[in-house]
């Protein structure tokens, strides 16, 4: 097994840390599990976001807010669309997860595209909780920046997952095995 890199071996660090039942990927009867609880975590955590953004409409949509309600909706549906894009994540024929040794994979790659994810969601909750101010105090002219930094970070989140998908669905492609 090549050593992580110090980046990398952060990245699985955090994830460790973070998410509950996250036991890395090194070894095979690790994987399913693995892959398990950071989705779950992560559906959960993008599913906490969805919620806030929901009550951030109800409010908007109770003191006639006409002009972030379409962005509104955009938010809610972005989020349903990443929450989805995890959880249906199926890797077909990969021997990824059943593989008793993995030679020369780049496991840090996948620890860094799992921990961008988890950066990601931690900025959103930031980015939400200002656009909750913005409602609250009126400041409406805000809400399509940040309405925008959002569904931006939504992107960064699901490029990152659809590479690690890629990745993961790879693996028996890549030779590794």
């Amino acid at each position: 097994m090549p050593k992580l890199d110090p980046e990398s071996s952060d990245a699985r660090k955090k994830l460790n840390r973070q998410i509950p039942g996250y036991l890395c990927y090194e070894k095979q009867p690790d994987r399913k599990h693995s892959d398990t609880s950071i989705k779950k975590y992560l559906e959960n955590r993008l599913s906490t976001c969805s919620d806030d953004v929901k009550k951030i409409q109800e409010a908007a949509l109770m003191s006639q807010m006409i002009t972030t309600w379409s962005d509104l909706d955009r938010l809610v549906s972005s989020f349903t669309d990443s929450r989805y894009l995890i959880k249906a994540s199926k890797y077909g024929i990969s021997t990824f997860f059943d593989s008793g040794l993995i030679k020369d994979f780049d496991l840090g790659y996948l620890y860094t595209l799992e921990k961008t994810v988890l950066d990601v969601i931690d900025r959103l909750d930031e980015k939400i909780k200002q656009f909750d101010d913005s409602i609250e105090s009126g400041m409406l002219s805000d809400s399509s920046r940040l309405t925008n930094e959002i569904l931006e970070d939504l992107g960064a989140i699901q490029d990152a997952w659809l590479e690690r998908k890629k990745l993961v669905a790879d693996f028996q492609k890549l030779g590794l095995v």
